[in-house]
């Protein structure tokens, strides 16, 4: 028997083009008072641009409002808590943020759970979390064969507070399990697919579709028949994760085999910075050969994923890109170009350090131009963070040790200003370390991309020299000795170039 999910008045899309959206935002407890909606620019490089902020008044609410085409990801932040939603144009929206109960991660950010009020169960959000729920409920039950059991399990999971609105969150490889059996996967597929059979909903019909195909993935995967199947003579799909978890899935390797089979090819075309030319050799797989469009997005994506192990060299590899993003006609490659590139020249050796909004203990404004000049170490760090506090007592003694050569600058990332003065006071004090307060401590990691902390830099006069710096616990030291071995010679201290 169909779920009550169904009672409702059936969903009758149209293309939306653009228009205006509405979340209105309920949230008590959390200690903050300003929420911020970001939009992700495209979902590959995962980076985010502000839409609005609003501020919640003595009852906890707030109303957000911004412009969408199409179904848009967007993420809602509440301090250093966040939750991922989907919205439309015409969406209006009742979400009431909670707190998962996770540990804080590394970059001092903690995702939270969503209510939604009211919701219609047509909307995108709704059937997002439902055939998520259904497909996690899924593996969890090591497969259960029959709709009883792989429909009732939903529950089980719904009363543990699992909740997703889409499986980004989960590592790429999540469904390479040699459990899943092809006979048991085509049964649930068959199943959910009837389950779903009266929406009409083109976005969230090629959602389910990508669903169902990510639980192909694994050892014992066809290639050719899941690229069949779900990806050839059919459109590219940039704003669907499940797309772009299954097609990087598909061609994870692409690069890997043109080096290692292709490879005198591969590093000649890619010195010429001719996106056109390197792309040509990319489709020398079969399952590109006749999809431009396909073949430019496999290129960049597996450029931009394996830039770190220098396949391609990195110089090489981001002229490729640039060119893209100049020069490639499709727009929605230029924009994920553009990000890509962004990505990995932020905070590169030889860069200026990007502006920032910083305080001092007593909240007044601190001039960066006078704060960063000269060699300087600079520190990002946050009371919470409590492996931070070891490296930053042995940056305090370098400081201490090196005097007069490197300034020492402690950033703290603390929500308030309470909190960083107690992180500041818990630590040795140093007349040669200086202590700020980033005011936009969000804004400020997203600007600088940071991942984790504790987290050094080393800077000449405001431009980057070592991105990132060693800990103190791994070499830092080093460098400091190499500063003061050059003061003393009595040369301008430049030595951190890589």
């Amino acid at each position: 028997m169909r779920s009550l999910f169904f009672a409702f008045a059936l969903l009758t899309s149209t293309i939306l083009l653009g228009g205006t959206f509405t979340i209105h935002v309920t949230a008590r407890g959390f200690g903050d008072d300003v929420v911020s909606l970001y939009r992700y620019s495209d979902l590959f490089t995962l980076r985010t641009e502000l839409i609005t902020r609003g501020i919640l008044d003595n009852t906890g609410k707030a109303t957000l409002e911004g412009e969408a085409e199409g179904t848009l990801k967007v993420q809602l932040r509440i301090g250093e808590r966040f939750a991922d939603l989907y919205v439309r144009p015409g969406s209006v929206l009742n979400v009431a943020p909670f707190d998962l109960g996770g540990a804080r991660s590394l970059n001092g950010t903690t995702r939270m759970g969503l209510d939604f009020t009211g919701i219609d169960p047509m909307d995108v959000n709704a059937l997002t979390t439902d055939v998520n729920e259904r497909i996690d409920a899924f593996i969890a039950e090591d497969l259960a064969t029959d709709e009883a059991a792989g429909m009732q399990v939903l529950d089980i999971q719904r009363k543990a507070g699992s909740t997703k609105s889409d499986t980004a969150a989960r590592p790429a490889t999540l469904f390479v399990t040699p459990v899943l059996s092809k006979a048991k996967v085509d049964s649930f597929a068959l199943k959910l697919r009837s389950f779903y059979k009266d929406v009409n909903d083109p976005w969230f019909a090629h959602y389910l579709d990508y669903g169902i195909a990510g639980l192909y993935v694994g050892p014992r995967m066809h290639e050719r028949e899941l690229f069949e199947a779900f990806v050839k003579d059919k459109p590219v799909l940039y704003d669907d994760p499940e797309y772009i978890r299954l097609t990087r899935n598909l061609f994870t390797d692409g690069l890997e085999q043109l080096h290692r089979y292709k490879g005198d090819s591969l590093r000649m075309l890619a010195t010429t910075g001719d996106a056109n030319t390197l792309r040509e050799l990319f489709q020398r797989n079969d399952f590109l050969r006749t999809n431009d469009r396909l073949a430019e997005l496999v290129m960049i994506d597996q450029l931009y994923l394996n830039h770190k192990n220098r396949l391609v060299p990195a110089p090489d590899a981001e002229k490729i890109i640039a060119d893209v993003a100049q020069r490639s006609t499709f727009s929605e490659h230029r924009t994920i170009a553009t990000n890509i590139l962004w990505d990995l020249t932020l905070m590169r050796v030889g860069s200026t350090l990007p502006a920032m909004r910083l305080e001092d203990e007593r909240g007044q404004a601190v001039l960066t131009s006078v704060l960063f000049s000269g060699p300087v170490c600079v520190a990002f760090t946050a009371g919470w963070c409590t492996y931070c506090a070891s490296e930053i007592g042995s940056a305090i003694k370098l400081a201490d040790e090196y005097k007069g050569v490197v300034k020492v600058v402690v950033i703290g990332l603390d929500r308030t200003m309470e909190e960083f003065n107690a992180a500041r006071k818990s630590m040795p004090t140093s007349e040669h370390v200086t202590w700020v307060h980033a005011v936009a401590e969000q804004q400020l990691r997203e600007d600088i991309r940071l991942k984790s902390l504790p987290a050094f830099y080393l800077l000449n006069d405001s431009v980057i020299a070592r991105s990132p710096a060693p800990l103190p616990s791994k070499g830092l030291g080093e460098l400091f000795f190499k500063a003061k071995a050059e003061a003393e010679k009595g040369q301008r201290m430049k030595v951190w170039d890589e």
